[in-house]
């Protein structure tokens, strides 16, 4: 069995099925056609780091202990994390233990890397140069590509088309490392690649394509969007093709993305709402810094008064029992203040919540949920108490330490930097496409998780592993799959420290600040 895996990462469900009806993406209308397509639910929250940990490891975020790219600081563990502070083994090791092959490339939160039966390019979530295991791999892919990195942002958003041409071109890049990396490992049973164009198109790009967002203009629509997505989907058909023909046997595909993306017409700053609430108290001695700069990438602001953004501002821990932390609406019971074991207050906060309305239609904004509806494992503790999930996906819960004067906010102007910088934001559910021998023409069932493609892809490979999740039983061609034998004896221990420097640190977390996700 020879199977690949493409990550159309941030691909959104809704935007891909009005695409497929337009004909924008053959590629992917074909393994449709063929095989299966549907929704496929990201973990929560639907955040990079937390949803490919579950992609590698098959454990849900309490299990392998990744919730941002940062920690909490008051939960314990270091201030980065990585492929060294996640628990549970990678897919890699499951198919070398059973003597197969693989090829990983640019999948974000594979840094610092690891010896493996094959080849690992590593990701987004590490140093933006890729580190790449084993040597001889390494001197081919930056031989051929000595400027790679493993994702590009444009640095000039004044012209979409030229940061459209940037990102399509990254996408083509990574497909050419793709293909050495087919000539490399001529018995490869998996690869498995990134293509993290298609995320950063949708964060730039979406009030250029719907005309409902509060930042849209009419004379700067643009679907540049849907170019990196096309171009995505261009790349994958040629390796499809590249593959029969190297193999000269048809390969198993997947199409798959880590979450969707929405365009954010509403910010909801949720650390403003439990302020006033009085859930949260700020520190008074806290040194401001104040954001000025206007978003270059958006033009159609020039001739505007630019809002100042507020100054940042820390958190006074002994004074508060509640607290947003992190990407997709993560709520903290305070720790200093011994709220985190208040049962009563975690009751009272989620019912507080739950009444917050919606500014146009007035109705319910949020669903509320617990951790322990949501979570189990070894790092429950680390969890997040409460978890905010719009109901309406074109909100977004920001969780920065800005002092905001408003707690919902209409997302009419954009910024350069934090969280006003991007003009759509994650979701819930993104896709999964798959064809070829082992699948069976069904429908994707209602459901299906992140979380469960590992324990697929082992099945289709015969294979089976006791992970969080299960396979989707439902999309597999029983006949084709069946027996699977256990893999055991596989290390659970994370990767060795990547070894940053206290500075390199500094300037990452920096760098999530700016992006809006720290």
């Amino acid at each position: 069995m020879r199977l690949l895996c493409f990550g159309l990462d941030g691909a959104d469900y809704d935007l891909v099925r009005e695409l497929l009806a337009q004909g924008r993406l053959p590629t992917l209308a074909r393994l449709s056609s063929e095989g299966t397509f549907g929704p496929l639910r990201s973990t929560i929250p639907a955040f990079t780091p937390t949803a490919w940990s579950s992609f590698l490891t098959g454990l849900n975020p309490a299990g392998h202990g990744i919730f941002a790219f940062t920690s909490n600081p008051n939960r314990g563990g270091g201030r980065l994390e990585s492929a060294a502070s996640r628990a549970g083994a990678p897919l890699w090791r499951y198919l070398g233990a059973a003597g197969i092959r693989s090829a990983f490339v640019t999948l974000p939160f594979t840094h610092p890397p690891e010896p493996l039966s094959g080849i690992l390019v590593t990701g987004f979530g590490g140093p933006r140069r890729p580190e790449i295991v084993p040597l001889v791999a390494r001197n081919a892919i930056l031989t051929a590509h000595p400027d790679l990195r493993v994702s590009r942002h444009p640095s000039d958003l004044q012209d979409f088309a030229a940061a459209a041409a940037t990102l399509s071109g990254h996408v083509e890049e990574i497909a050419d490392v793709c293909f050495l990396a087919l000539e490399l490992e001529p018995d490869l049973g998996l690869l498995c690649v990134d293509f993290m164009s298609s995320d950063i198109a949708g964060h730039l790009m979406w009030h250029r394509l719907d005309p409902a967002h509060p930042a849209h203009r009419a004379s700067e629509a643009g679907d540049e969007l849907v170019q990196v997505y096309e171009a995505v989907d261009a790349a994958c058909g040629h390796l499809i093709e590249q593959a029969e023909w190297l193999w000269d046997e048809q390969p198993t595909v997947f199409v798959l993305s880590d979450h969707g993306m929405k365009p954010t017409h509403w910010l909801f700053r949720a650390n403003r709402w439990l302020e006033e609430a009085g859930y949260l108290s700020f520190r008074k001695d806290t040194t401001a810094r104040t954001v000025t700069e206007p978003a270059a990438y958006a033009p159609e602001l020039e001739d505007s008064l630019v809002d100042e953004q507020p100054p940042f501002a820390e958190i006074d821990f002994g004074e508060t029992r509640a607290y947003c932390f992190g990407y997709g609406g993560q709520i903290y019971l305070g720790e200093v203040t011994g709220a985190e074991e208040d049962r009563g207050l975690a009751n009272d906060l989620a019912e507080a919540l739950a009444e917050v309305t919606h500014p146009e239609s007035g109705e319910a904004a949020f669903e509320v949920r617990r951790k322990e509806e949501l979570y189990q494992g070894f790092y429950l503790d680390r969890a997040p108490e409460l978890v905010l999930l719009p109901r309406d996906e074109r909100v977004h819960v920001d969780s920065t330490r800005q002092r905001w004067s408003e707690t919902f906010q209409r997302h009419e102007r954009l910024f350069a930097q934090g969280t006003a910088h991007f003009s759509g934001q994650h979701a819930v559910t993104g896709i999964l496409a798959a064809a070829g021998p082992g699948i069976g023409r069904a429908t994707v069932p209602p459901g299906s998780e992140i979380t469960q493609i590992p324990a697929t892809i082992l099945a289709l490979h015969g294979l089976a592993a006791e992970l969080d999740a299960p396979e989707i039983e439902a999309i597999l061609d029983a006949a084709a799959t069946s027996p699977r034998r256990p893999v055991e004896g596989v290390s659970q221990t994370p990767v060795a420290a990547s070894g940053y420097s206290p500075e390199e640190e500094d300037l990452i977390v920096r760098r999530l600040r700016d992006l809006g996700y720290e």
